[in-house]
């Protein structure tokens, strides 16, 4: 993961907060009046050359010293002011912040196959109607891999594309869709030494930006297999159970446990396991009795406030049993980046395919090689949601979110944290807003953008939708609902007529403008909504030295761009494409801000949208 340079603390001392704001020489004149009112018979030349003057100097340069230090330890203290790395990613601990390392994309990948029909109808074979396993790894023409995040069931929902022949032998090609996420699957194993049984164990697993840990299990004749916890204490986990048609929700307990520790710095995950061993466990691991729960108070007509906590309901006060002596095998996906934003139809290769056929009683037939080899895939949208590391600083802005964040989402604010803090493996949304319904008040519009492989906008998949609407679904609450809405992109460019004087070369005016516009604009940060100032505009051109005034219709200067201006544009044989999304620029102006239409963001999309024209040039040697 890229570090921001953390400033020198020396360097930039006096730019930040200060707690006793003394220097050396406020020291010495304080030093001065007590030496004078206290010893005026012993020392009385306090001079630069003098010997007073010297022990004055020293005194003073400690106490600057240890004010400097003690000042910078305090600061250190507070996120907002810590410059170390060391104390900066503390904080970020102590806040829980687990987003940062890159994050993977998320696509809807067709699973396409043949099976045979039945005879005189064009319908499959139930037999021969496969279920796509998850984990199942497919990969890209750019070499990016990507695994099947859920089964894909053939026999459910059954859409047949077309007829084929086999010779003679009549099938039909049948279409899935399932939802798959970037990165690459692995295993690493490693061994504790047993006599290390009291300590918290840990290990760096070695590959970076992990986003997924399928299964952690050690080589005990019980193959135990470790929960992961947000915290050593939680003794419980919800875990999934599908049962045929339905999946519940079980408390299990969780007596083998970990914790993930996550390094914001190199981008490496380390699993910190218990301390115990597995007689405490044994002795003292009971299930909490509901009763005791539902009944907290006896013999009383009156109840004060009473607090629960859902993830501890086991009677034993161990921290998780330690894997001391045994070797663990992890299994776990990691990768993530910006390149993982593949496009269209790019998807389909499959590199290792897990399947089986539940309604079929033998193996051995001859039909499951056709069909097996027939499976082939491609994804008919881009894949988004992937997207670099955060840097320190970046990370920096998303404590004050993550402290006052709670466990549920109550307020606009909670929402919008969770979705920025949602875990990479989620995928990640580049911009959001949330906006109440008008027709609904426990109902709010969440628009959200995502970004393609070059940085542009784009509309979120249903892939990254679904992910999302799962992660929200463990926050939200009862009677809550969020339309997850696909956020408008106007595509902008900006036309200026400018006069510039004669004393300056036309040519290196407009360029300056260009770029200047570009840059201080800082377009890229525009939000969901947010209005774009047109008299900012004006005074960074009128700024730039040479121009001597604005010609252009200020309602005029930001104008649409869609596909249908591709044909009056200068494109200079670049590969350009803007949407189709248009505006009306004089209803949405106002006083020199222009606003996007409801849930739309602004994207300047090219450099060269900015164009500066010269419409007149003043020559200042002319004769009245």
């Amino acid at each position: 993961m890229s570090n921001v340079s953390i400033l020198n603390k020396e360097k930039n001392y006096f730019n930040r907060k200060r707690l006793i704001n003394k220097n050396k020489e406020e020291f010495k004149s304080e030093l001065l009046d007590y030496a004078r009112s206290n010893f005026p018979d012993r020392i009385s030349d306090f001079s630069e050359a003098s010997l007073g003057g010297m022990l004055l100097d020293f005194a003073a340069i400690v106490g600057e010293s240890l004010t400097f230090y003690i000042d910078q330890q305090i600061n250190e203290l507070d996120y907002e002011t810590a410059s170390t790395e060391y104390s900066l990613l503390n904080h970020l601990r102590k806040a829980n912040i687990k987003s940062g390392f890159a994050s993977p994309s998320s696509v809807e990948v067709s699973f396409y196959m043949i099976v045979p029909a039945i005879q005189d109808m064009d319908m499959p074979q139930k037999k021969y109607l496969p279920i796509i396993k998850r984990e199942t790894q497919l990969r890209s023409i750019d070499d990016i891999s990507f695994i099947l995040e859920e089964n894909v069931d053939f026999s459910k929902d059954i859409n047949i594309i077309q007829e084929v022949f086999v010779g003679e032998k009549r099938y039909l090609m049948l279409k899935k869709e399932g939802i798959c996420i970037s990165g690459d699957i692995t295993n690493e194993s490693f061994m504790f030494d047993e006599n290390n049984v009291d300590s918290f164990l840990s290990y760096t697993l070695s590959n970076e930006n992990i986003t997924k840990i399928f299964k952690v299990n050690d080589n005990s004749s019980d193959i135990n297999e470790y929960k992961e916890v947000e915290f050593l204490s939680q003794d419980t986990v919800y875990e999934k159970v599908d049962l045929g048609e339905n999946a519940y929700f079980n408390v299990t307990p969780a007596a083998f446990r970990y914790v993930l520790e996550r390094d914001f710095e190199d981008g490496l995950t380390t699993i910190r396991f218990g301390n115990s061993n597995g007689n405490v466990i044994n002795e003292n691991g009971v299930l909490t009795n509901p009763e005791e729960i539902a009944l907290p108070l006896l013999s009383r007509d009156y109840i004060g406030s009473y607090s629960l906590d859902p993830k501890n309901l086991i009677n034993s006060n161990s921290l998780g049993v330690s894997p001391a002596g045994k070797t663990i095998n992890v299994k776990y996906k990691f990768g993530g980046g910006e390149d993982h934003n593949v496009s269209a139809r790019s998807i389909n290769i499959v590199d290792s395919l897990n399947y089986f056929f539940p309604n079929l009683t033998s193996e051995n037939d001859t039909e499951v090689d056709l069909i097996i080899n027939s499976v082939s895939v491609l994804n008919e949208e881009p894949s988004v949601g992937g997207s670099n590391a955060l840097t320190l600083e970046e990370l920096r802005g998303h404590i004050s979110s993550a402290m006052k964040a709670q466990s549920r989402i109550v307020t606009h604010e909670d929402l919008l944290a969770r979705i920025h803090s949602m875990p990479s493996n989620f995928g990640r949304i580049s911009k959001s807003s949330v906006l109440d319904n008008p027709y609904s008040k426990s109902t709010k519009d969440l628009y959200i953008i995502c970004r393609d492989e070059l940085g542009f906008y784009t509309a979120s998949n249903d892939a990254l939708k679904y992910n999302l609407s799962n992660y929200l679904n463990e926050y939200r609450i009862i009677g809550d609902t969020f339309n997850i809405i696909d956020t408008d992109v106007f595509n902008i460019g900006i036309y200026l007529k400018i006069k510039i004087s004669s004393n300056y070369d036309q040519q290196d005016v407009i360029i300056e403008v260009q770029s200047k516009i570009f840059s201080l604009m800082m377009f890229e940060k525009l939000q969901i909504g947010e209005a774009i100032n047109v008299n900012k505009i004006v005074k960074i051109a009128l700024d730039t030295p040479g121009v001597l005034t604005i010609t252009s219709n200020f309602k005029t200067i930001i104008r649409p761009r869609t596909n249908d201006d591709l044909n009056r544009i200068d494109l200079d044989n670049l590969d350009r494409t803007y949407n189709n999304n248009s505006f009306s620029v004089f209803e949405n102006y106002k006083d020199g801000i222009l606003s996007p239409p409801k849930g739309g963001i602004f994207q300047l999309k090219y450099s060269s949208d900015v164009e500066v024209v010269s419409g007149w040039q003043y020559d200042y040697n002319r004769k009245p």
